[in-house]
């Protein structure tokens, strides 16, 4: 029985020893396989820092899975289009303070994201290269135009900012030439208030002008309309009384030539010149001449002669 139980003892102390190795096993694997096993993004890039023999790997891209000793390091960086916004305070060349707001943006060239790294261990590239080059360039250029310049040549001042900055970032050795697809965009230029309120005075008073320049235009343009309204009008009513001048001297001469020599000419040419003028007076009333002397009778439209 002792015997039996001294067997059954060990067999137990046998089976609990090989499940606690195969647990040590599993668990190992398990945790190593967590650590060895590095997943890489789309868009990312993973480099392996092994400190032990001091070496940087190759970028591993995305996406992927990276395979790694346990004490190796996996670096994971970004080398898709990024983005870098930055208000740059800068002087115009009227000593105007400025501020300059720009956004620019990039991408990194896998086959140089090893020299960058090796270059920037903590990735700061962006604020101790870029944004030193980009305060740097800018103040550079806007101190050659005068800040009213700034406005009017706001393309003139972006361009020759991009084209600036894009040479310092290409020749800057600490960024290996990692940048690719360099944009700039320069989204504002602000002004201290007092400049700004200014340049809105001064643009109000501008329109202003603009405007009664165009009225006073607008005047002279009627009043010359008008003028040359009245000069014809006044040419035609000297024209119509040529007209009816002429006609009431032919009338009279008719007249006269039909009474010939005999009749008194002078008080026939009154008579007419009476009559003419009291038709134009009453049109609706009847003129008689009676007697010898030719006496003029009024005849309402109306009535009968008796």
């Amino acid at each position: 029985m002792a015997e039996d139980e001294g067997i059954r003892r060990g067999m137990s102390l046998k089976v609990i020893a090989l499940i606690s190795i195969l647990a040590f096993f599993l668990i190992f694997f398990v945790v190593f396989g967590l650590v060895a096993v590095v997943p890489v993004g789309v868009g990312h890039a993973v480099v392996l820092v092994d400190p032990i023999t001091g070496s940087t790997s190759d970028p591993i891209l995305g996406p992927t899975y990276a395979i790694k000793a346990p004490w190796v390091t996996a670096v994971d960086i970004y080398y898709a289009t990024d983005t870098f916004e930055d208000t740059i305070p800068s002087f115009s060349s009227d000593q105007l303070e400025m501020q300059i707001e720009v956004l620019v943006r990039w991408s990194l060239d896998p086959g140089k994201i090893k020299d960058l790294y090796n270059n920037y261990p903590n990735l700061n590239y962006k604020e101790t290269a870029i944004e030193s080059i980009m305060q740097e360039t800018i103040r550079l250029i806007t101190k050659n135009y005068t800040a009213l310049e700034t406005i009017e040549f706001r393309n003139v001042v972006r361009d020759q900012v991009e084209e600036a900055v894009l040479n310092e970032l290409d020749t800057e050795p600490s960024l290996a030439s990692a940048l690719t697809r360099f944009e700039l965009d320069l989204k504002n230029i602000g002004y201290p208030a007092k400049y700004t309120s200014a340049i809105e005075d001064k643009l109000v008073a501008e329109q202003q002008k603009i405007q009664a320049d165009f009225e006073k235009e607008r005047i002279l343009v009627l009043a010359n309309a008008t003028a040359q309204e009245l000069i014809i009008e006044a040419g035609g009513e000297a024209q119509a009384k040529v007209i009816e001048a002429n006609a009431t001297k032919e009338a009279i001469e008719l007249v006269l030539e039909s009474v010939g020599q005999d009749g008194n000419q002078t008080r026939i040419a009154e008579l007419y010149l009476w009559v003419q003028a009291l038709q134009r007076i009453a049109p609706d009333i009847e003129i008689l001449i009676v007697g010898a002397d030719g006496v003029p009778v009024l005849i309402p439209a109306n009535s009968t002669t008796p």
